[in-house]
Formats: C-alpha cells, structure tokens, sequence
C-alpha cells in the first residue's frame, strides 16, 4: 500500500535507460473503476512537459523512486484523459452533508484500489464507500458520515467522564465489584467498564 503523499515528487527512474525522468506531480483516478489510473509526471524540459505513466506500466513504487521498464512508458498527455485528480477536492456524503476536503487517499499499488481516503477534517473514509468521482467531487454513502458522528459521540463521551469520581460501586454481571466507589476515572477505567458491559452504569455513577 502507498499514500498519495508517499508517491507525488518521486522521480521515475527507468530500467532501460538507468536513468530519471521528471517527478510524480499528481495521481490520476479513473472515475468509472474508481481506481488509480496513473502518475503525471512533470518532465525537465519547461513548464508544460507532462507525461502520463499507466500504473500498469510501474514495475514498482519505494521510497526514492517509481520504477518502469522504460522512460519510453512516460507518454505525452492527451486531451482525451478522462482522468480525475483526488487530492483537494471536495467530499460530500449521500446525506447531502459536505465532510470535508480531500488531503490524502492509501491505495493499492498494484491494483490501483483505494483503500482509505483522509480528509482535512482528520477523518478517514474507507475506500468502498464511494459511491463516484464526477465534476471534481468525491461522493461516499452516508453510513460514513453516521460513523464519524457515533465516533464524535462517543469521544465527548469519554472526554466527560474522564477525571470525574466514582460515586458509588460498579459490579459486574456476578456482582463482583470490578469499579470501587470514590476510583477516579481514567482511559483504563473506560476500557475496564466497556469490557464487563457496565458502561452505562459508570456514567450513571459519574
């Protein structure tokens, strides 16, 4: 697996020749698979030399180079590139609510899947909740967007309950005592009370 910010500015270092061409300046997304289609690559020569190399022409990706069998592979962009960028665009989910912006997006080299996407919001969308790529916008179901809230949720939650005093014992499902009264609550308290199903119980107490 690559990030997008692992790949862009790596120079293309081709087998054949034993030598670089130019850096990755962007990921290109096929709209239709919903899969990385291609690297551009900003070429030496000025400030319109682009190239576009097919993923299935990368022999591999590492942390100093992307490698091809040939600089040959590295063909002139053509006006036909049906291709999206993902980085930056905008997020929107299926409930009509905009998420955020994209900042970062882990893929499968080989097979161009995306497998997360991050957004500048901090939070991450699994990548096979996208529902499609069109007019430099990203759309993914709504379910994502019910888990950011339940995680939100759930982490005021705990922000409440962290450094407050136990008012009275908490037992288990036995009636073991596994939370004394007056214990002040700390993340391994939470884990403790989640554990024996007693959650509830622990901010009742609170």
């Amino acid at each position: 697996m690559k990030s997008s910010s692992q790949v862009t500015g790596l120079p293309l270092m081709g087998v054949k020749e034993g030598m670089e061409f130019g850096t990755v300046q962007d990921i290109v997304i096929d709209p239709q698979t919903k899969k990385v289609q291609s690297l551009i690559l900003r070429g030496a020569k000025n400030e319109y030399d682009y190239r576009e190399l097919q993923l299935s022409d990368i022999i591999g990706i590492g942390k100093d180079y992307v490698i091809t069998q040939t600089i040959e592979n590295a063909a002139a962009m053509g006006l036909s590139n049906a291709g999206m960028a993902l980085l930056n665009i905008r997020c929107i989910a299926s409930s009509g609510d905009v998420l955020g912006n994209v900042k970062d997006f882990v893929f499968d080299e080989k097979t161009g899947v995306i497998k997360s996407v991050q957004l500048d919001t901090g939070d991450e969308v699994p990548g096979d909740s996208i529902m499609a790529l069109s007019n430099n916008l990203l759309f993914v179901t709504a379910a994502q967007q019910a888990d950011n809230a339940e995680s939100s949720l759930e982490q005021e939650q705990q922000e409440y309950m962290l450094g407050r005093v136990v008012k009275n014992d908490i037992r288990d499902q036995s009636g073991q005592v596994i939370i004394e009264k007056g214990t002040v609550v700390t993340a391994d308290v939470i884990r403790i009370a989640e554990a024996a199903g007693v959650i509830i119980d622990l901010t009742l107490e609170l």
